[in-house]
């Protein structure tokens, strides 16, 4: 599955987790794509593994400067990890679910309570730290220094 995520999609996979969080069931019917878009599911489901990555990595302590011989080193053990193992595990079930799932609205909130589940597991979030979390997550969309394709 492709964990790259355009700004856009960035946008909408927040305000569907927003709506979420929330219990705001209209407001995450207002959110289902249109032609060409990713369905909501398999947008939660390749948020929440792009998310969970990049929380993994942040984790390990690798970033851009890290020289290539401690990335690799730092990556075998982020692959080695149990608790990695299970998220991988975990992104890889809200995929297959969410392939099964088309455009269902109630799949997509399940997914969205799954990702924001593993979130909560590695920062402590509550559902107020969450939509704090949530905001700041769709700031940094907006950043100029931003990696996500436009």
């Amino acid at each position: 599955m492709d964990t790259e995520l355009t700004s856009d999609e960035h946008l909408r996979a927040l305000a569907a987790l927003e709506a979420v969080v929330s219990n705001n069931d209209e407001g995450l019917a207002a959110l289902p794509g249109s032609a060409g878009e990713r369905p909501l599911p398999e947008l939660l489901a390749v948020y929440g593994r792009h998310t969970l990555e990049r929380i993994l990595v942040a984790a390990f302590g690798i970033t851009a400067t890290t020289d290539r011989d401690e990335t690799r080193r730092l990556v075998a053990e982020l692959n080695a990890d149990p608790q990695a193992r299970l998220t991988f595990l975990l992104t890889d079930a809200l995929r297959q679910q969410a392939a099964a799932a088309g455009d269902d609205l109630a799949t997509a909130k399940r997914i969205g309570i799954s990702v924001l589940g593993a979130i909560a597991a590695f920062t402590d979030a509550d559902n107020n730290d969450a939509l704090t979390l949530l905001r700041a997550l769709r700031n940094e969309v907006f950043q100029p220094h931003s990696t996500n394709p436009r």
